[in-house]
């Protein structure tokens, strides 16, 4: 079983774009299917997020990397489903553009 982090920016400016039914939501599906089996869930990600995965809820996006060697998944960013703003948002969080 994977432990979930989740960063504490995607709880207290991620979440604050997203309703408390959707971030229920969220957090359900996170507990549920990257605890089990992460990889089964996320699609990767190329464009300079390789090693990332995202997840689909609903119309949000879960960004996540797992960790294997700690047996870890940890949540980087949640956000709407426009694909291409949440890799540029991905990359300005992780200092990578």
């Amino acid at each position: 079983m994977y432990r979930v982090v989740i960063d504490d920016l995607v709880l207290k400016k991620d979440f604050k774009k997203i309703d408390l039914q959707d971030q229920r939501k969220i957090l359900r599906v996170i507990r549920r299917k990257l605890t089990m089996k992460p990889k089964d869930y996320g699609i990767p990600l190329r464009a300079g997020l390789e090693g990332f995965r995202k997840l689909k809820v609903g119309e949000s996006r879960v960004i996540y990397e797992i960790e294997e060697d700690q047996v870890l998944v940890y949540v980087i960013i949640v956000g709407f489903r426009r694909d291409e703003e949440m890799r540029r948002a991905a990359l300005l969080r992780l200092g990578l553009a």
